[in-house]
């Protein structure tokens, strides 16, 4: 009888992890990246928890008295209140840190050349996001969800054509007993695709970036300890938020049961969805708020093509004007929570896509000359 003697020990036997050392060891990052370039990081893994905490929500969660399920899990279900906590707190968060890294981008222009297809996924992630988030305000069963909701599957219900068709394929009809588990189907398969797109988008944004010149650095060591103290410092913000203020921006009627008799004069949107509602605001109609979605969106996807820059650094003058979209976007957003003079809704309407459809082609042609 013979023995032969096994080869490539535990590394053959375990080539996923040797492969992820690897990847982690390998020196192809240039030294002293920002802090905020930790931010796809902290949102990964606020995803992640995002991702946890619903499914252990979905165990509990009842469609047919969604609020009554949600108040029995924060007071029956062991834990249930933590859990409903991580995931209220954890949505908030998770917007921050992707409306910072978006804003980032704009400001140092990281959606030209190669990175245009890492911002078409960080833009497709933002809409994947802000309908879950909509969902998610939905099936909390509150009155400002239930009123969105009614208004949503009611303006549907008038389109015709393909658009109509849409809309009856995701709401499936009049709204009904079925219409929130229908939801809470769509809103799990957005949170997985959520996860999966930021993959995909970080993995574009990596392939986009120009080789380092002169001396690269590992990810471990170097990069490891700043991922893991940007980590401790958000899971300190997030403990504050959801041990003191754990329904932060949900709105006031997000804690009202839903009624048919009680009809709020104006929903109150979780403050990540205040911008779309306060964009949407001037077009009546689920065909005029579609149209102002879709109009929004093409804007930001169009971006890389819009620039004229040819690859130069970002000016003064570019700068100011993208900190001036970040208080127009505040204003739209303030403009759903508190009513503004109608010409000044207009403004901050039209300014959003004057910056970028006029000034972001005339600025960066002007700065690249």
């Amino acid at each position: 009888m013979t023995t032969e003697t096994k080869q490539g020990g535990p590394r053959a036997a375990t080539p996923c992890l040797a492969g992820l050392c690897a990847g982690l060891m390998r020196r192809d990052l240039a030294p002293g990246a920002p802090w905020l370039s930790t931010l796809p990081v902290l949102l990964g893994a606020v995803l992640a928890l995002l991702l946890a905490s619903g499914m252990a929500l979905a165990v509990f969660y009842d469609p047919r008295a969604a609020q009554a399920s949600l108040r029995f899990i924060a007071l029956e279900v062991p834990a249930g209140w933590i859990m409903r906590g991580y995931h209220v707190t954890g949505a908030g968060l998770g917007f921050v840190l992707l409306y910072v890294h978006l804003f980032r981008m704009l400001l140092t222009r990281g959606y030209r050349g190669p990175a245009a297809a890492g911002w078409m996924l960080w833009v497709t992630l933002l809409a994947a996001l802000l309908l879950a988030g909509w969902l998610g305000f939905a099936l909390n069963g509150g009155l400002g969800g239930y009123w969105s909701l009614i208004d949503a599957i009611s303006a549907s219900l008038a389109l015709s054509g393909p658009a109509g068709g849409v809309a009856m394929w995701f709401f499936g009809g009049a709204p009904g007993d079925g219409t929130l588990a229908r939801l809470l189907v769509f809103h799990a398969v957005l949170g997985v695709a959520a996860a999966g797109l930021l993959w995909l988008a970080c993995a574009a944004t990596r392939q986009a970036r120009p080789a380092p010149a002169g001396r690269m650095v590992a990810f471990w060591p170097v990069y490891a300890a700043q991922a893991f103290a940007a980590l401790a410092l958000l899971a300190l913000v997030f403990a504050l938020l959801m041990c003191f203020a754990p329904h932060w921006g949900q709105g006031a009627q997000s804690q009202l049961p839903a009624s048919s008799l009680a009809v709020p004069a104006a929903v109150s949107y979780p403050w990540y969805l205040t911008p779309l509602a306060g964009l949407t605001a001037l077009f009546p109609g689920a065909g005029g708020h579609a149209l102002a979605v879709i109009a929004a969106a093409a804007a930001l996807y169009a971006l890389p093509w819009l620039d004229r820059s040819g690859g130069g650094a970002p000016g003064g003058l570019y700068r100011a004007l993208t900190w001036l979209l970040g208080l127009d976007v505040l204003g739209l957003g303030l403009s759903a929570v508190c009513p503004l003079a109608a010409g000044l809704q207009i403004l901050l309407f039209v300014w959003f896509f004057i910056h970028f459809l006029v000034l972001t082609p005339a600025v960066t042609a002007m700065e690249a000359a």
